[in-house]
């Protein structure tokens, strides 16, 4: 009987060890031009939107998904100052799309599409000076 509780405790001890595969995320690009932010993971992902303000931005949780690097952030140009990539905790990465000072967006209009599970896009409204008193979203589109 004891060794069977034994076996039982390492074989548990293993299981707990084994690491769970977490996706990556593959890519991403904003397309200013088109206010489009596309991006690609390696395993599904649901995405997760919330927009913060002081200062504006919408911010994009992928759970389950690893970045696996230092946070980028890149520069952008017009209404939009930047956009942050980096990992939030041990199993979300998080995009963050920041605007520029004086600029808002009605999160109503933000509009994901799952291509499939893998490969999403988010529409993003023009940016117009002011507030708004929505303070969060949620992806509508499922995927594919």
């Amino acid at each position: 009987m004891r060794f069977q509780f034994l076996l039982f405790s390492v074989f548990s001890f293993c299981l707990l060890a084994i690491p769970a595969d977490a996706g990556q995320l593959a890519s991403w690009k904003f397309d200013a031009g088109r206010n489009r932010l596309d991006f690609k993971t390696d395993a599904g992902v649901q995405p997760k939107a919330v927009m913060l303000f002081n200062p504006t931005r919408l911010v994009i949780d992928l759970p389950g998904i690893e970045f696996g690097k230092p946070t980028i952030t890149q520069k952008l140009t017009g209404n939009f100052r930047s956009l942050r990539v980096g990992q939030f905790d041990g199993s979300t990465t998080r995009l963050v799309l920041e605007l520029q000072p004086g600029y808002t967006l009605n999160p109503k209009r933000v509009q994901f599409t799952g291509e499939n599970p893998i490969d999403w896009y988010v529409t993003i409204p023009v940016p117009e000076r002011g507030a708004t008193g929505i303070p969060t979203l949620s992806p509508s589109n499922s995927p594919r």
